[in-house]
């Protein structure tokens, strides 16, 4: 039989064990995340999605609590302030409902109540918190309120609702100084002004207006928030567009009173602020630096809980601020330290299914629809990040891109393949929902997704725009398209610039890896399993275990093997360099897998490190199909030294090595693996051959 008769043989069976295996190593994978996605699906530990629009975040002892408006039921009515504890500003635990609605009658009734925030009173012990009231005549009463409790995740109780100093406030904010002292930030006057009032010893009333700013000085303003840096402070403001979102911009001054300068914008140019609205700032005091949080909200009108928070790191040197967009990023809340991680979907083909009918999205020229695969270019789109949380979404077949038509905002507006232009409407956000699905968000449309109209199963079906609700003709899932490798395949990954190949010794957990020469061992071969992300988990195949960043975000970090889980450590991204060639991207660091100063030598160290130079072969790898022998471990608990009767023995390629009738049973093998073939019958022996 030849190899190719071996690999239909046992198609059937191989296939049902890996899949199996599969599912249950999925079932296993760790909860806990390592890494903060601005805009994503935040869930807590329980999985249920965080429910916290509008609030903010304060440390308390050594957990941050974050609280924010439950909206989870599309309310905009107020139901509850929900409050979530996390030791490391990623992984949050549901704590309590602080407020509800039935704490006091003007609470109920559908009353309006919109962006709570908290202050700790050392001093009392009291935890304050103020929000924007509008009760039940929404935006007419404009007044504040506030609620007080002795922990913080308390029950509060609601003390009442009222005008400071008799002027109108509708968006509020808090900010404590360090020297205890706590302020009232309200845009009033009908939005035309901003006042930051400064409140008494106990946080609970006004002691006067310390500024008033004007749209002379377009200091008008709705979502807004203060930090302090170097002498400075910066007061981050939201332009008043109402739901759209804006070019958010800051101010600066030594002193709360003023005078204030324009500082400009506080992001990229034209991105709206990344979708967002200025919410609050968080202030992360670590052992080697302080970093601050912009904290903004990512509106879905008309579909309120599928709002979300955007948290990106914030930059000031000097009387500069701004704030860079990051896909994911790195923060260490001992140190204060953070770091980018990797761009999601660098630069790739992939096909995209929906997951109600597994149907996929074409084009026929002019309109994106649901169809039945065919493998044709029409059916492949590359998708290519182009900053700013933005993915530009482009035919194979006819270099058009996924366009929304006359940049409609409207449900049922429908999905045309059209020529680039560089417009909102062209421009895509995706938005992982989990289980290797995702939702593709039209930018500048408040949340509106890309959806199969009326969830037909039909081909030919068109794509419109919808509101998300987590329904299946809703979600799609992006799988790449590549000749060179394929998920569910393995590979030995071969260095360019030594030709070696990853290795993993002993493949106990934390083992580092280092290249060695090809030598059909185990441990040189990995499996690649397509988590439909834009990412890959590779899995060594003697160890069962997966390449591994450690958690590092620093250069020269080794690489290493370790226990599979569910982090962003250990997903990778493979982005082709040229025919054949590729970097692979750690999603947790950003950074490249490396052979170490492309040194040619067995047992060099692999690392990641920065992508300095797309020449640098030590950062670029090919994968050479090996062929699975058995879906077993080749951590053998016995030695064959001779072959075995009426046998034949094929390398991992397919190569007929050794015959027992042409060599004799004292034929000794030298150390590997192998397809053995005995008395015509094909089985897979799991021995490892020594001299």
């Amino acid at each position: 039989m030849n190899l190719h008769g071996l690999r239909k043989f046992f198609t059937g069976r191989c296939f049902w064990v890996i899949t199996f295996l599969a599912l249950c190593t999925r079932s296993t994978y760790s909860q806990v995340t390592d890494c903060i996605v601005p805009g994503g699906d935040w869930r807590d530990t329980n999985g249920k999605l965080i429910a916290a629009t509008e609030g903010g975040i304060i440390k308390v002892g050594d957990l941050y609590y974050l609280w924010g408006m439950d909206r989870s039921a599309n309310n905009y009515a107020f139901v509850g302030i929900n409050l979530y504890s996390s030791p490391d500003l990623k992984n949050w635990t549901f704590v309590n409902q602080i407020l509800k609605k039935s704490s006091h009658p003007d609470l109920d009734n559908d009353a309006v109540i919109e962006r709570a925030k908290l202050l700790h009173n050392e001093k009392t012990g009291q935890f304050v918190m103020w929000m924007h009231y509008e009760g039940h005549n929404a935006y007419k009463i404009a007044e504040v309120a506030y609620a007080t409790c002795s922990t913080v995740g308390g029950d509060y109780t609601f003390k009442g609702h009222f005008r400071p100093m008799d002027i109108d406030s509708r968006d509020i904010n808090v900010y404590q100084d360090d020297d205890g002292k706590a302020y009232l930030i309200c845009t009033t006057f009908g939005n035309q002004n901003v006042s930051l009032f400064e409140l008494d010893n106990n946080y609970t009333s006004i002691v006067k207006e310390v500024y008033r700013g004007s749209a002379s000085t377009d200091m008008e303003c709705e979502g807004h928030a203060i930090i302090k840096q170097g002498g400075y402070y910066f007061w981050l403001m939201s332009w008043c567009t109402g739901w759209d979102f804006n070019d958010n911009h800051y101010f600066y001054a030594t002193k709360l009173s003023g005078p204030w300068t324009a500082g400009g914008r506080i992001a990229v140019e034209n991105t709206h602020t990344y979708e967002s609205q200025v919410g609050f700032a968080v202030t992360v005091k670590g052992s080697d630096t302080t970093t601050f949080l912009y904290t903004g909200d990512r509106w879905s009108v008309s579909n309120y809980s599928m709002s979300r928070i955007v948290m990106l790191p914030v930059t000031v040197s000097g009387t500069k601020l701004s704030v860079g967009w990051q896909d994911q990023y790195s923060l260490d809340v001992k140190t204060g330290r953070w770091a980018a991680g990797a761009r999601d979907f660098q630069d790739g083909v992939y096909t995209i299914s929906a997951k109600h009918s597994g149907f996929v999205l074409g084009t026929n020229g002019s309109a994106v629809q649901q169809q039945t695969p065919s493998g044709a270019t029409t059916q492949q789109w590359r998708i290519q990040n182009i900053g700013a949380s933005h993915f530009k979404i482009t035919s194979v077949a006819n270099s058009k891109v996924m366009d929304v038509s006359g940049a409609s905002r409207e449900v049922g507006a429908k999905i045309l393949n059209y020529e680039w232009g560089d417009a909102y409407n062209q421009k895509w956000q995706l938005i992982d929902c989990g289980d290797g699905y995702f939702r593709m968000v039209s930018v500048n449309t408040l949340g509106k997704t890309l959806e199969i109209s009326g969830g037909s199963k039909n081909t030919g079906i068109d794509a419109v725009l919808g509101n998300f609700a987590y329904r299946d003709h809703q979600l799609v899932r992006f799988t790449l398209v590549n000749a060179d490798f394929q998920s569910g395949k393995s590979y030995a990954i071969v260095n360019r610039g030594s030709g070696k190949v990853l290795d993993c010794g002993t493949g106990a957990p934390k083992t580092a890896l280092t290249q060695q020469a090809l030598n059909r061992q185990a441990q040189q071969v990995w499996k690649l399993e397509e988590l439909y992300n834009g990412y890959f988990k590779i899995t060594s195949y003697s160890s069962k275990r997966s390449l591994d960043n450690g958690s590092k975000a620093d250069n020269s970090a080794s690489i290493i093997v370790d226990t599979i889980t569910n982090t962003f450590s250990q997903q990778w991204q493979i982005v082709p360099v040229e025919k054949n060639f590729y970097k692979i991207v750690n999603r947790f660091s950003g950074k490249l897998l490396d052979n170490l100063d492309n040194v040619v030598d067995n047992g060099n160290p692999i690392i990641q490190y920065s992508d300095y130079s797309s020449t640098n072969t030590n950062q670029q790898w090919e994968f050479v199909p090996v062929d699975e022998v058995s879906v077993k471990s080749p951590a053998y608990n016995r030695v064959e030294k001779t072959m075995l009767k009426h046998s034949e023995y094929y390398d991992l390629r397919g190569r007929l090595i050794a015959s027992e009738k042409r060599s004799g049973n004292n034929r000794v093998l030298s150390k590997g693996i192998y397809f053995v073939k005995q008395n015509s019958f094909p089985v897979i022996k799991n021995g490892c051959f020594e001299k």
